[in-house]
């Protein structure tokens, strides 16, 4: 590709102590032909106020307020931030996240007419601390098998799409309020074929870690967030009987199985009434006899309201050939 405009698409709430830190690595990228824009989800810090400096300054910022029909959250700053962008590729990125200097350069020179989007691995960055601690991005089976199971570890900043490869495709799901990148990339990831894709190998950015990122409040049982995995859960699980790949359909059929016992003991009764007659569904194209099983096993456990370690076991220890 020679020289394409690249799309920075940044969402951004009450983000002013971090964000201008974010802005500087994008303004000293190696790769000078991009535009960065900046969607604020009703910032009432300085945010707004650093931005628009920016766009002052460099007229390739620009930044926009989340139209109030919109509904709210970075999903919807996302997919919005998509429709204003210009680029010929794109690259989601967050308010708290930095770019190494030749982040965008590296990728944009691995792209060929074949290769619809570009991945990198980055650093788990402490900054308290300033320990940097790198991953590798390893495909070992194939891409969907190993990011469903979270042997590929791919990010929001991870990946330089091409435009043409989005068109007509559902964006970020604005009703989601946990996950909706992983969401977002398995449903991607689904149909992608090996030769789609390329992977530098090369950490070229850094993923903040602080006590405020949504992925340390996992062990909270919050009823939006649990409904949004399940979500995601059913659905990858029914993409996995669709390609026949079975240590995935266990993976996800284990999953689903916690996420009900959960929804049970939080009495969680949306989240347990949707869990049951969607797997149970999905169960008949499995598995007739844990079928069975699941809708005995588990209408008792939501009869009887509450934990029971034996009907659990039973229900875990379930084989699936």
């Amino acid at each position: 590709m020679n020289n394409p405009l690249v799309s920075i698409i940044i969402p951004a709430y009450n983000r002013g102590y971090l964000i201008e830190e974010t802005l500087k690595t994008v303004l000293l990228q190696s790769y000078k032909n991009w535009e960065c824009i900046v969607v604020d989800d009703g910032s009432n810090d300085n945010t707004l106020e650093i931005c628009k400096n920016y766009a002052i300054k460099d007229q390739r910022f620009k930044f926009h307020e989340r139209p109030s029909n919109l509904s709210k959250g970075a999903n919807s700053c996302r997919n919005y931030g998509f429709e204003l962008s210009k680029g010929e590729l794109i690259q989601w990125f967050d308010s708290d996240d930095l770019m190494l200097p030749d982040y965008i350069s590296e990728k944009v020179n691995c792209f060929s007419d074949e290769i619809s989007m570009v991945m990198c691995p980055g650093f788990y960055w402490y900054p308290i601390t300033g320990e940097k601690e790198p991953y590798d991005l390893v495909i070992k089976n194939y891409l969907f098998n190993d990011y469903v199971r979270w042997e590929s570890k791919v990010l929001t900043p991870s990946v330089l799409f091409k435009r043409k490869c989005l068109s007509g495709e559902k964006k970020f799901n604005t009703k989601m309020t946990r996950g909706q990148e992983f969401e977002f990339f398995s449903r991607l990831f689904f149909n992608l074929k090996e030769n789609d894709y390329y992977i530098v190998n090369k950490p070229l950015f850094l993923y903040r870690q602080h006590s405020n990122s949504i992925s340390l409040k996992d062990n909270v049982y919050i009823k939006p967030n649990k409904e949004s995995m399940v979500f995601i859960a059913l659905n990858n699980l029914e993409r996995s009987i669709k390609i026949k790949d079975i240590e995935l359909i266990k993976y996800q059929v284990y999953r689903i199985v916690n996420y009900y016992i959960q929804s049970v003991e939080n009495k969680h009764y949306k989240n347990v009434f949707y869990i049951f007659f969607k797997f149970s569904a999905l169960l008949l194209k499995i598995n007739f006899l844990f079928f069975i099983e699941f809708s005995f096993w588990g209408s008792s456990f939501f009869i009887l309201r509450k934990r029971s370690y034996k009907i659990e076991k039973r229900i875990r220890n379930y084989k699936i050939e």
